[in-house]
């Protein structure tokens, strides 16, 4: 998946800031689908899933491709409704597959609000009658609801003001701001992780460096780099199919200590982030192959390669730097074959949530 949140928004919202406040609530509605699809434990290839279950999520990661290119397709004005509507068809999707991969019932789909879609979805129906109409029964959301039943006149659509909230879902109450470990040290270890507390790690002298991550048993975990002021960067899924993990992540250079968050899958699985030089990296030639983010140096000659993927969602090489910051995407897809070329020599990182495998031509 190309992420639309985090560390990329400037680069996916061009026209950020040229509408002011409509714009930037559709954007903080789709990176905040975005992100519940990264967080999202389901994996195609896990024991049990089902066809059902892998169309569903198929139709979460189309909605919220479908989502992004409806605001960037119109730099100059996003047409919120459209947009909403489609997150809502996303969440849906995830509403369903969660209630597959638990045996519920899936849930039932009530459309958006009649008065109005920005208000999100609706939650009961109601009678109502335009001004010498007839009474009908109407999906409304729960404020409307409220507002008819204590005055049954006639219902205006609610306009958002200037600089007013556009929410396609009513919110949960915020949790408190998870706490950080008393002090960063060479080596973080942990059980799980739900995401709620930021585990710090001490930057080693040397650089660049990167961190390996590694758990002893099965696992499947997503993990999130925190940037300043509390802002979260890029999220690295370091397994897709609930092996155990030996992952590299290209650590950030200018500070002292990098503070991060753990989601897993279960809350029993012993984890360990340790920094460590690029001796760590594993190097080849022809080939290599992995599951889940991880970087690789590549050895080899410019010229063509293929990238075989197996797994949800896209998967993503990216040439790096010589301090492993990003430097160009070489190649991204869907599950299936990718024939690309390889820049040179040099460290290379791969981004998806699934089993990979790279060879030169």
């Amino acid at each position: 998946m190309r992420r639309g949140v985090s560390g990329g928004l400037r680069r996916l919202w061009p026209w950020r800031g040229r509408d002011g406040s409509a714009l930037a609530e559709i954007e903080a509605e789709i990176t905040a689908f975005g992100e519940a699809l990264d967080v999202h434990s389901f994996s195609p290839g896990q024991l049990g899933a089902t066809d059902e279950m892998r169309a569903e999520l198929a139709r979460a990661l189309d909605a919220y491709d479908q989502a992004k290119r409806d605001v960037v397709g119109d730099q100059m004005r996003a047409d919120s409704l459209d947009v909403l509507r489609t997150l809502d068809e996303g969440r849906h999707a995830l509403a369903c597959l969660d209630a597959l991969i638990a045996g519920r019932p899936l849930p039932e789909r009530m459309p958006l609000c009649f008065f109005d879609a920005r208000h999100g979805r609706a939650a009961r129906q109601v009678s109502w009658a335009p001004p010498g109409g007839t009474a009908r029964n109407l999906a409304v959301c729960a404020a409307d609801a409220v507002r008819l039943t204590e005055n049954p006149s006639p219902i205006t659509p609610r306009q958002p003001g200037p600089g007013s909230r556009v929410c396609a879902q009513p919110r949960e109450a915020k949790p408190r701001p998870p706490t950080p470990t008393h002090a960063p040290q060479p080596q973080v270890s942990g059980k799980g992780g739900s995401g709620e507390q930021i585990h710090q790690l001490k930057m080693p002298s040397y650089r660049p460096a990167v961190m390996v991550f590694s758990t002893n048993g099965q696992a499947r975990v997503h993990l999130r780099f925190e940037g300043r002021k509390g802002r979260s960067s890029r999220l690295y899924r370091l397994s897709g199919d609930g092996t155990p993990i030996t992952a590299r992540i290209p650590l950030p250079e200018g500070n002292k200590a990098i503070a991060f968050r753990v989601f897993a899958a279960g809350d029993r699985e012993a984890w360990t982030a340790t920094a460590a030089p690029l001796r760590e990296v594993p190097r080849f030639h022809d080939e290599i192959n992995g599951t889940g983010s991880d970087v690789v140096h590549y050895r080899g000659e410019p010229g063509p390669g293929v990238l075989h993927y197996v797994g949800p969602s896209l998967i993503q090489l990216e040439a790096l730097d010589d301090r492993l910051a990003y430097w160009v995407t070489v190649t991204e897809g869907r599950a299936g074959e990718h024939a690309f070329q390889w820049p040179g020599r040099g460290y290379y990182q791969v981004r998806s949530a699934g089993a990979w495998s790279l060879s030169a031509t």
